[in-house]
């Protein structure tokens, strides 16, 4: 039998030439079938084992173009490719059932995923960018810079917007955020900052930001300081950005530059002008943040559309808050995964994705919000308002 069976370490061939660095696993759990074809119920068993194992690696981000071979349960011959590299590190097999043909497996796979570059989707993320408040206050008032606060996320979005395919930003500037402890636990970020923010914008990721640094290369107390017409002046920020709908942090980096400042000290600059942003300093910032517009597109390029299910309605249909903005159609066809979170010895949540048999169709789209009909009767039948749930085209290729 095939059950509880656990295979591991399974390497994949990949398609790819440049080193990596393996990340977090993550437990996909994902249902295969197959139609019993002329008796041959071996052979439906081995398909739906294919299948099973097909759908967790693609839900993990790999791109499966060919198929594996399967003997008595083991997986053998390994003839996968695949356009993201990856490494499944542990299979088991759930459960295995038949129903008159057909003949139905459920698997859970632990892959690791990989940070390489990814493919873009055809759909555009939607982030919401904060205030990037200034670390150290008294830093901003030669030039009188506090303004930044909130024209960094605006140069970001602006950036993202007019050369990021993929990436759908939004300036949240309501409120000004104490970040500084957050920044300090590595990879970790309040989930309740995480929520208000998201729930707010309608977004799917948040990033979250801090100036660090606005001095001068000389102490500003220094006479001989201000006895050249230009100067030394830093620029340094922090950046955070997180999946709203997992909590999970997808990236923090530091971002620093230097640049000559020639603005008289006692001058008050606009840094919404366009006099700001050709000066020296002002062209050292706006490099910067092209440099993290490419950091970022990578990020995005490898996450998989989520939504969170704002209402279930009668005759077996849901509100999604994704729409046009992010590339979402009447027509689709998609494949469903789900969220199934657990708690592991040490109290800490793992964040698990279902991956279902059930698909849906787009009915009906506005500019944010989408309604999708179930292709399954089942399927509303496990479904409520607030879970989260993956999107996949139906037709993608294996």
């Amino acid at each position: 039998m095939l059950n509880n069976m656990t295979v591991t370490k399974i390497c994949l061939t990949v398609a790819l030439m440049l080193n990596v660095t393996i990340a977090n696993a993550q437990w996909y759990e994902a249902t295969g079938q197959a139609k019993v074809r002329n008796g041959d119920y071996k052979s439906a068993k081995t398909r739906a084992l294919q299948d099973a194992v097909k759908q967790a690696m693609l839900f993990s981000g790999a791109n499966v173009s060919s198929v594996q071979k399967i003997s008595k349960g083991l997986l053998v011959d390994d003839q996968l490719q695949v356009q993201a590299l990856g490494i499944v590190d542990q299979i088991e097999i759930v459960e295995e059932r038949q129903s008159g043909d057909m003949f139905t497996i459920t698997v859970r796979a632990d892959i690791f995923a990989e940070n390489e570059e990814c493919h873009s989707s055809e759909f555009s993320k939607k982030v919401a960018i904060t205030q990037f408040p200034i670390q150290h206050w008294a830093d901003a008032n030669i030039g009188n810079l506090y303004p930044l606060e909130k024209e960094i996320p605006r140069k970001i979005q602006t950036l993202l917007k007019n050369e990021a395919n993929g990436i759908y930003p939004v300036t949240w500037l309501d409120k000004k955020l104490n970040v500084n402890n957050d920044f300090e636990q590595q990879g970790q970020m309040r989930h309740e900052l995480i929520d208000a923010v998201a729930n707010s914008a309608n977004t799917q990721f948040v990033m979250f930001g801090r100036i660090t640094d606005l001095s001068f290369g000389v102490e500003t107390n220094d006479y001989k300081f201000w006895q050249d017409d230009k100067f030394e002046r830093f620029f340094a920020l922090d950046i955070l950005v997180a999946n709203a709908l997992t909590h999970e942090v997808l990236y923090q980096n530091r971002y620093n530059t230097e640049a000559e400042w020639g603005i008289p000290k006692n001058q008050q600059v606009n840094v919404t002008s366009q006099n700001f942003w050709h000066d020296s300093y002002g062209v050292a910032i706006e490099n910067l943040l092209s440099d993290m517009r490419n950091d970022l597109v990578a990020v995005f390029s490898c996450q998989k559309l989520q939504s969170k299910i704002m209402s279930v309605k009668d005759g077996g249909k849901i509100q999604l808050n994704i729409g046009r903005a992010q590339g979402v159609n009447i027509g689709q066809e998609y494949h469903v995964s789900y969220r199934a979170d657990s708690i592991d010895d040490r109290n800490n949540l793992l964040t698990n994705f279902v991956v279902s048999p059930y698909r849906v169709r787009i009915t009906q789209v506005y500019q944010n919000t989408a309604i999708a009909e179930s292709l399954d009767s089942a399927f509303m039948n496990n479904v409520q308002v607030n879970d989260v749930i993956e999107l996949k085209d139906w037709d993608d290729a294996w």
